[in-house]
């Protein structure tokens, strides 16, 4: 019975994120029966003549690694997992990245990682874990580029608002671990495990597809460098490479894709229907500008009529363009103050806007709740909706009007989640 609107909501977030972390989903399908592992109905060989490596890269790679090694029959002989965050209690070696750009971290990351790789040969095993974060975290730039140079692309990407797929595919002329270049210097029988935080779980695009084929080209590099208008503030080295670039014949090797916003948005349900609320699911419908994500859930729930308490539930992964001197905020928290600013002192609002991940952009919040308190607290301290979402810098709107949502790395990561309750 939902007593507490924004306890309810809280909870709900906290049980969501536990729902999609490595442990909880290995549950389902990952089993070790007559001393051999399976995924699904898959059996995977882990006794290799030579070695046998975990490694990974993104994110929630470190739980994702901590979570398998529990099914595995024997010791594995070495490691390497690129995250954000060292972790507590990890067997694993761990180093870190930069992110959401790319700096020195992530290339010293993927100098050891591409050495690794290269190490091994036909007779050893690698089992890799992968999931969103990793194009960032792990870098090694293409003959005749710099770390510096990706870091700034990378930042005009996120400035002009390009999807992830879009990013993505551009990225694959930038690196030497991206778009199936790890796949194609494995000589190891491999298996990847994939957690996604891309709409469409397109494998190529999630982490950049660093062991699956690119769905780049040279047509497509141009269509979206044209789109945004990006050649007036890329390098020119930068645009050599995507002139340049050519698609490689990589191998196929396993991926198994462990979770994805879906499973994210199922729990979500389930709070719901525990709660006696009346859930109302819109899958992969948040992309696009964040704002205007948000004046469009801002209007369904100005049109709503039916049976009450209901929730609204969005998942996916919106964008923000940013202007040349923005504030400091993230997507989610962008969202929440767009619908603020479309719905204002409604009676009974309460929404929650939030990364799974636990951090969203810059400032350290997951996301923010808002509710009508909210928008009577901002006048009463004076502040313009309108003059923060212009600055982007919701994070310091929401700081001020105690909505913000803090709860560190979450270990897992599947794009985000709105849900807006309806009283």
């Amino acid at each position: 019975m939902l007593t507490d609107p924004k306890e309810f909501l809280i909870n709900a977030y906290h049980s969501m994120v536990d729902h999609v972390k490595a442990d909880a989903l290995y549950k389902t399908y990952l089993r070790f029966f007559n001393n051999t592992v399976y995924y699904r109905n898959t059996p995977l060989d882990t006794y290799p003549k030579g070695k046998l490596i975990l490694a990974g890269s993104g994110k929630a790679s470190l739980n994702m690694g901590k979570a398998f090694v529990k099914y595995l029959p024997q010791q594995y002989d070495d490691s390497l997992f690129i995250s954000p965050v060292k972790g507590s209690d990890t067997p694993f070696k761990v180093m870190l990245g930069d992110h959401p750009i790319p700096g020195i971290n992530s290339l010293r990351s993927g100098e050891s990682m591409l050495e690794l790789i290269s190490s091994l040969d036909e007779n050893d095993i690698l089992i890799y874990f992968l999931s969103g974060g990793s194009s960032a975290l792990m870098e090694l730039p293409e003959q005749g580029l710099t770390i510096d140079d990706l870091g700034k692309a990378t930042d005009i990407f996120l400035a002009n608002g390009l999807s992830i797929h879009e990013i993505n595919i551009l990225r694959a002329a930038l690196s030497r671990v991206k778009a199936g270049k790890l796949a194609s210097i494995c000589k190891a029988k491999c298996y990847v495990f994939v957690l996604s935080d891309v709409m469409r779980n397109d494998m190529a695009i999630i982490g950049s597809g660093p062991f699956h084929p690119s769905n780049s080209d040279p047509e497509k590099m141009s269509e979206i460098i044209d789109k945004y208008d990006l050649h007036k503030d890329l390098a020119q080295t930068v645009m050599n490479a995507f002139r340049s670039y050519e698609v490689d014949k990589i191998r196929k090797i396993p991926h198994f894709l462990i979770g994805s916003n879906m499973d994210l948005m199922h729990a979500a349900e389930i709070a719901c229907f525990d709660a006696a609320v009346k859930p109302l699911s819109f899958p992969e419908s948040l992309f696009g500008e964040a704002q205007k994500s948000g004046k469009m859930i801002a209007d369904m729930l100005k049109l709503y009529s039916g049976d009450k308490p209901a929730c609204m539930i969005f998942g996916g992964e919106t964008t923000v363009s940013l202007n040349e001197h923005p504030g400091k905020g993230g997507r989610s928290q962008e969202l929440a103050l767009s619908v603020l600013q479309e719905l204002k002192d409604t009676p009974g609002l309460y929404l929650l806007s939030a990364g799974s991940d636990g951090i969203d952009g810059v400032g350290g919040a997951a996301g923010a709740l808002i509710r009508t308190d909210t928008y009577h607290k901002s006048q009463e301290l004076g502040l313009s909706i309108q003059e923060y979402l212009a600055k982007h810098d919701s994070y310091h709107f929401h700081e001020q009007c105690g909505s913000l949502i803090k709860t560190g790395y979450s270990g897992t990561n599947v794009g985000d989640v709105v849900m807006a309750l309806i009283l």
